[in-house]
């Protein structure tokens, strides 16, 4: 069960066989190989440091099939749907989602406060799955900070200006000049890729 968990854990997570090799510190992949085809198992330290990296018990890793096993992603605290709030990385708690929906340690929640979003059907106290990036295309819902406050809005992209339009005639749109993008008091903190909704 150990191999087949490390390969289905392992490309889950976006990761080659090199990239695990290099951050156990090993100076090729024959290790990791190793451990995928059954011929080797490591010690309990490294068995340890593995089921952390994938967010699974030592024991889940060894002994259950964790290719039907859905994955705790964390909930890093509070975005506004309204006027920006101020954007805290602490871990409220986990959400569990399918693994095929998680490929990488890049994904979080975020709870969200405020109706700015309403008519997109975001609303106070729903989750909102999002994928940590840099950049958005044009109408892509996602999470901006602003000045250290976090709000989610559709972006668009002007010329000269960033422009986050809500989902609800009651808010006007948040108009951003390129002297605030370009002096980092703006940055986009990732996409909405879902909205888990609270009944």
């Amino acid at each position: 069960m150990f191999e087949k968990n490390m390969r289905y854990l392992r490309k889950q997570f976006g990761l080659s066989q090199q990239d695990l090799a290099d951050a156990f510190g090993y100076r090729s992949f024959t290790t990791i190989q190793k451990w995928e085809d059954g011929t080797s198992i490591p010690a309990y330290d490294i068995l340890q440091r593995l089921a952390d990296r994938y967010l699974v018990s030592v024991d889940e890793l060894m002994h259950k099939d964790l290719t039907k096993q859905k994955i705790k992603v964390p909930i890093l605290g509070i975005v506004r749907g309204g006027e920006p709030i101020s954007a805290e990385e602490n871990i409220l708690d986990y959400e569990e989602v399918e693994t095929k929906e998680y490929q990488n340690d890049e994904y979080f929640y975020l709870k969200v406060v405020g109706d700015s979003m309403k008519d997109a059907r975001i609303l106070p106290g729903d989750l909102l799955y999002i994928h940590r990036q840099a950049y958005l295309d044009n109408n892509d819902s996602g999470v901006v900070l602003i000045d250290n406050e976090a709000t989610v809005k559709y972006v668009t992209f002007t010329k000269d200006k960033m422009i986050l339009k809500p989902a609800n005639p009651d808010y006007q749109p948040i108009e951003i000049n390129a002297e605030l993008i370009n002096t980092k008091q703006v940055k986009i903190l990732g996409k909405v890729i879902h909205n888990k909704i609270n009944f």
